[in-house]
């Protein structure tokens, strides 16, 4: 399965310790990526620098990376139901554990108010950033037409959005899970949103649907002006997933039949499109 991630925040309650930011309303400072059998971090000011995070298991499929009060996140498929989890490890490679196991594809994950949430085959979930508090079935959505619940999460620090590719649509709850909304945005027909982002007060989604082929879709926050093709990113080969913070949206691209995987990047009016930012990162990448 395709896999996608979207700009970290932490607004509103959650377990004592949480930190509160803001969803994308400032530049970021680290792009975390996987690249083969490890998460690393590149620097986006001052030198820029790569540095091994965490090494990583092999045989098994990273979708998700988030990363939140000291640790980064992510989420692995071993391609058997109920069996994949989250794992967690310091920023500096240490204390690797399990954090949630007993999953089926959780193919997205971002951190808010304490919290990191999940979107699975089932339901969107979430626990809190140190393992407690855990709810497998925080948000019970109605399955899409061809089954799942969501592809990407995204939070603005008081919301979630998820997208819901199958069904042409974004959806967006509350961070309590209150006042869900499937058809917040409605794509039409021929749509499928799947990698979320927020960044300076704006909603984007990579589309792998007729629709938007290659392309990156944006909106206000509130859903207002979604543009299905708002940014061409010169590839064929997806975008997947997507990030982005007041000044600039990456995606992931490539990877088709042993072809290269990259990151691209593109200021966030929509110029300055560079189709080759990054060489070697996989699917799963996270701003911070």
């Amino acid at each position: 399965m395709l896999a996608w991630l979207a700009v970290l925040a932490g607004l509103g309650s959650g377990p004592a310790g949480a930190q509160p930011s803001t969803a994308g309303a400032r530049p970021s400072t680290a792009l975390y990526y996987q690249s083969g059998k490890s998460i690393d971090r590149l620097s986006l000011v001052g030198p820029s620098r790569t540095t091994k995070v965490v090494s990583l298991g092999g045989g098994s499929e990273l979708p998700a990376i988030a990363v939140a009060g000291g640790y980064v996140y992510w989420a692995v498929e071993t391609g058997r139901a109920g069996r994949d989890t989250i794992m967690r490890a310091r920023l500096d490679g240490r204390d690797t554990r399990e954090l949630v196991g007993g999953l089926t594809y959780p193919d997205s994950l971002v951190a808010a108010g304490g919290y990191l949430y999940w979107a699975d085959q089932r339901s969107i979930g979430r626990v809190g950033l140190g393992g407690s508090h855990l709810q497998r079935q925080f948000i019970a959505l109605a399955q899409e037409r061809g089954g799942g619940v969501a592809e990407g999460l995204a939070t603005d620090g008081s919301h979630l959005y998820f997208s819901r590719c199958q069904d042409s649509e974004i959806g967006r709850a509350d961070l309590d899970g209150t006042h869900v909304d499937d058809g917040f945005i409605s794509l039409g027909s021929t749509g499928c949103p799947q990698g979320l982002a927020v960044g300076g007060g704006e909603i984007y989604w990579t589309d792998l649907g007729t629709a938007g082929d290659g392309t990156i879709g944006r909106a206000a926050v509130d859903g207002a002006g979604a543009d299905d093709g708002w940014l061409d990113t010169h590839t064929n080969q997806g975008p997947f997933q997507v990030a982005a913070d007041a000044s600039h949206v990456y995606w992931t691209a490539g990877g088709a039949a042993g072809s290269p995987t990259y990151t691209g990047r593109a200021n966030a009016d929509g110029t300055n499109v560079e189709t080759r930012f990054l060489r070697g990162s996989e699917f799963a990448m996270a701003l911070v």
